[in-house]
């Protein structure tokens, strides 16, 4: 093809792109929320640093930690670098291609059967030189493909903030889980040492005649039911402290003497700032995730595209060629050329379409995926809140609940005290006053950790820190 039509088209037909150009989804929802815990939620913006709420130095230090040190998110940094070359891999075929060669040769000519004077002879031959080839992307193929990559930059960064946002919340869980853990090993411990000294007063009213053998039966195995409950209790948390020294990464036991000492739980704001539901648009990375490969996907489809138009290129070559060394760098012995090749595939028994066909499933795969990962994400935060909420109100009914029972076992001792009560009415008391602190503190260590699951599924922390 002559050099002017191929300059002329690269002039003309430089915004020339394959494909379809892309277009966010569009989403019309209510922007209230319509859980039955709204009450206890405003439409506020939340805190980017959720865990501050909290108000725990020592929780900000490992949620700090884990930014830095923990494994999936060093995992996910390296995947956005990955993404970074690859879009620069494709960038590069926008730019002429470039080569150099240098050779030398010695030969000589066959004699047998030649009549000519040259026959026989030794040659020397030396040449040096560049070649360059450059296609002129006129239906936009490879645009598309940088267009792609850009595409997947996107979504690899999101994918980081994901992996944040995931491991800033199993911190915060796994530590609370840890404190709930040791507050339930303190209660227990509490009421055990409470029911030995039942029990020993018992035995020694035994001793005396003023109580059964039956009586010291009855409190001796409830003192030791209560201590059996002590060393799956520390399992547990010696099991988070384990898990979460990991998420910090650090070797499991790392964090066991620093975690020694027993910390309150803390106790939850009253109305938790959620804000409206477009927010989580742009809040959420998985939905980030899903928004980005949707992008590339459409990108992939003008890649394919551009495979059923030709191909053009530029191609020269510049060198010096000489039969003596000492000539290869002379004027003389320069050598140059230009041309234009049109490469196009006529015929691929279908293959071409077949992959734009297969470009364009994909594309519309992607575009559900995006669509379920939304109204997944309104579903995680309706859940979340409604969880909440409900675990609040557990917990407030298990306040009660125990102070109640604390004002039973005190009557029941004073009923014991004057005569007009047996021993098994204050066993049965404190029993239940154990039962009844054990499940308070479960549902107070659940409300912690349901509140950072609602702090999850709104979508917040990764913007603390960028890659």
């Amino acid at each position: 093809m002559n050099k002017t039509l191929i300059l002329a088209l690269a002039l003309f037909l430089p915004a020339c792109s394959a494909g379809p150009d892309y277009q966010t989804p569009q989403n019309s929802f209510f922007d209230g929320w319509f859980s039955s815990a709204a009450d206890i939620s405003s439409q506020d913006s939340i805190n980017v640093k959720w865990w501050e709420v909290f108000q725990d130095p020592l929780l900000t230090k490992y949620i700090e930690q884990s930014a830095q040190n923990n494994k999936d998110v060093e995992i996910a940094l390296a995947n956005i670098k990955k993404a970074r070359a690859q879009r620069r891999e494709s960038t590069g075929a926008l730019l002429p291609s470039v080569g150099s060669d240098a050779q030398a040769t010695r030969s000589k000519s066959s004699s047998a059967g030649s009549s000519s004077t040259n026959s026989g002879q030794i040659r020397n031959v030396y040449d040096a030189g560049f070649d360059a080839s450059w296609e002129l992307d006129l239906f936009g193929g490879t645009r598309r493909g940088v267009e792609a990559a850009d595409a997947r930059i996107g979504a690899a960064v999101a994918s980081y903030q994901d992996v944040m946002l995931t491991t800033f919340a199993e911190v915060a869980r796994t530590y609370y889980e840890a404190r709930g853990s040791q507050k339930r090993i303190a209660i227990t411990q509490q009421n055990a040492d409470l029911l030995k000294q039942t029990y020993e007063l018992i035995e020694k009213r035994v001793s005396v005649g003023e109580a059964s053998q039956f009586d010291l039966t009855r409190a001796r195995g409830e003192y030791q039911s209560t201590l059996a409950r002590l060393p799956n209790l520390q399992a547990d948390m010696e099991t988070s402290v384990f898990s979460l020294s990991v998420l910090l990464g650090l070797p499991p036991e790392a964090l066991l003497e620093e975690m020694k000492d027993v910390q309150p739980l803390p106790t939850p704001p009253d109305i938790v700032p959620v804000g409206l539901r477009s927010d989580i648009l742009r809040r959420r990375p998985d939905i980030r995730i899903a928004e980005r490969e949707l992008a590339a996907s459409s990108a992939d489809i003008g890649v394919e595209t551009a495979e059923l138009f030709p191909k053009f290129f530029i191609t020269g070559d510049i060198g010096t060629q000489a039969r003596l060394f000492s000539d290869l760098f002379t004027a003389a012995a320069g050598f140059w050329s230009l041309g234009s090749v049109m490469q196009w595939s006529v015929f691929e028994g279908g293959a071409i379409q077949a992959r734009i066909d297969s470009a364009k499933a994909e594309n519309e795969a992607a575009l559900k995926t995006y669509e379920k990962t939304v109204l997944e994400a309104l579903g995680d935060v309706e859940t979340a809140l409604t969880r909440y909420g409900r675990e609040i109100e557990t917990r407030q009914r298990l306040q009660e609940s125990v102070a109640s029972r604390r004002e039973a076992v005190s009557l029941a001792q004073q009923l014991l005290d004057v005569g007009e009560s047996d021993y098994l009415d204050v066993l049965d008391a404190q029993r239940e006053l154990t039962s009844g602190e054990d499940s308070l503190v479960v549902s107070e260590t659940a409300t912690v950790t349901k509140l950072i699951a609602l702090y999850t599924a709104l979508g917040g922390g990764w913007e603390a820190v960028n890659p």
